[in-house]
């Protein structure tokens, strides 16, 4: 029972790539899902992500002290039924789109920015980005990906726009 009660200080941290083959592993951190401060006690426990979280890793991290070890039974990890709509893109290279944005970002890549893409789609229907290489630029667009867009793209080299496709 004593082993209970070991398991606290930890963050349970979502990656959308294998965090061990990043270059600064393992002093990386993830998208915090949850974090635990207080020892939990001998139980089954639920935890859920306060807001919605795109990822494929898991990891439980728990920052020991000299005498600490990591002790549990078993790990579950359960999605919500909406994630498991598959979405995909289609990259249109060198060109962008000259709609409105719905949103103007920075990010780390066009993965980064898709994923931003799919974080806001409950709240504003983004099916679009258009993604600058040389400043990390990341335009969210709602767009309707059943219509034809060629009217709205424009060449312009180091800039990709992907776009929902539109097959069911």
């Amino acid at each position: 029972k004593e082993y209970a009660f070991r398991l606290r200080n930890f963050d349970i941290e979502i990656f959308q790539k294998d965090p061990r083959r990043l270059g600064n592993f393992p002093n990386v951190t993830g998208q915090v899902c949850y974090h635990q401060t207080d020892p939990l006690g001998p139980d089954t426990f639920n935890f859920t992500c306060p807001v919605a979280i795109v990822g494929r890793y898991v990891r439980l991290v728990m920052r020991l002290s000299v005498i600490d070890n990591l002790h549990i039974c078993e790990i579950e990890v359960l999605v919500s039924s909406s994630s498991l709509e598959e979405i995909t893109f289609t990259k249109i290279s060198n060109m962008k789109l000259t709609n409105q944005s719905l949103v103007t970002l920075r990010t780390s890549d066009s993965e980064a920015c898709l994923k931003e893409c799919l974080q806001v789609r409950s709240t504003n229907y983004c099916t679009a980005i258009t993604w600058v290489t040389s400043t990390r630029s990341c335009q969210l667009f709602s767009v309707n990906p059943f219509s034809d867009l060629s009217g709205s793209l424009i060449a312009e080299p180091g800039t990709h726009v992907y776009i929902q496709s539109n097959s069911l």
